[in-house]
Order: structure tokens, then sequence, then C-alpha cells
């Protein structure tokens, strides 16, 4: 693992080693809609308790890329926690939260053709902890969504509550668990 090489672009640093096809999903394009909203929302992660993941390695950054380069045209996702670091990409320094990361890529690559094809893109938020994480995440979908010229609402997330089962399927396979499904309609949390 190359550890000593760094790329920055657009405020970014990208501390992992060099991968085949990381230019493919690190565009300029991309690297600055991940440091538009870590600088707009690192201040209250890190007031919520933004912590440090342990150090990765290079199989880790090459998974990291595949995961977000082969997913399948899916219009859902299940970010990783805001509250953990992504230490390998950092912003003026500082790492990026790793959900933002997460949501971040899927959205920048993902949003457009999925609103083309008649899709919403969906976040499953299994693992926040209290209302004012929600809180920034639906903040979140509203800055996204603005800067990437979405229509209002377009980006959904579903929570389940703390207790409940991540899914039980029914009988034609759809997810029937009790969930909240957050959209800007009233900036309101709906139970779905």
């Amino acid at each position: 693992m190359n550890t000593g090489q760094t790329i920055t672009i657009n405020g970014i640093t990208l501390a992992g080693p060099s991968v085949p096809r990381q230019n493919e999903l690190f565009t300029g394009a991309a690297l600055e809609f991940l440091a538009v909203l870590h600088r707009e929302f690192s201040p209250r992660l890190v007031e919520l308790g933004l912590g440090s993941e342990t150090p990765r390695s290079a199989s880790g950054w090459q998974a990291l890329v595949n995961r977000h380069l082969t997913e399948p045209p899916s219009s859902f996702i299940s970010p990783r926690r805001l509250t953990r670091s992504e230490d390998r990409i950092l912003c003026n320094g500082s790492p990026l939260s790793a959900g933002i990361v997460d949501f971040g890529l899927h959205i920048h690559r993902n949003a457009r053709r999925l609103m083309w094809e008649g899709r919403a893109p969906f976040v499953s938020l299994l693992g926040t902890e209290g209302e004012e994480e929600l809180q920034i995440w639906q903040e979140l979908f509203i800055r996204a969504e603005q800067l990437m010229n979405l229509p209002d609402g377009a980006i959904r997330a579903i929570h389940l509550r703390p207790g409940e089962p991540d899914m039980d399927d029914d009988e034609d396979g759809q997810a029937c668990s009790a969930a909240v499904l957050m959209t800007r309609s009233g900036a309101q949390a709906q139970v779905a």
C-alpha cells in the first residue's frame, strides 16, 4: 500500500492508495460536491460527535471505490453513519463524514439518472441516533437537491425506529416494516 501518495482536487485530499478506476469515482465535480457538503455540515457533525474510524487497508480503499462504481442500478443506498469519519478523504486537513461520502458519491453519480428513469433516490438511515441526526440528514437532502438542481423532495429516506427489525418482507417481497419516510413536504417526517 502506498500511503505516502496524496492527491488534492477542489479542496479535497484523497489519502488512500492509488487504485484502478478511482478517477472515475472521484471526479472534480464529485469532489467539489463533497467539499460543499463537508464545509456546510461538518461543524454540526463535530458537535454531534464525529469520531474516527480504524485506519483502513489498501483493499478497503479499493472496496470503497468498487462499491460506488459497481453498485447495481438501484435507487437505494445505506450510507455509513454521519458520526463516522472517512480518514482517507480530507477537506483542509479534516476527515469527511463517512455518511456524507457514501451519500454524496451515490447522489452525485446516480440521482439525475434515477430521476430520468422516473425513480427517486432512497437512503436507508439504519442506525441513526436521535432527532438531531435525522434533522441533519434532512438538511443534507435539501442541500444536495439544491446543488444538483433536483426537484424539491426528490431524495427520500427510510428510517427504522429503534428496536424495529431491519426489514420484514411480505409475500410479494415488498418491505412492510413500519418506517418513517422523510420528505421535504412540510419539513416534517411522515409515518409511512
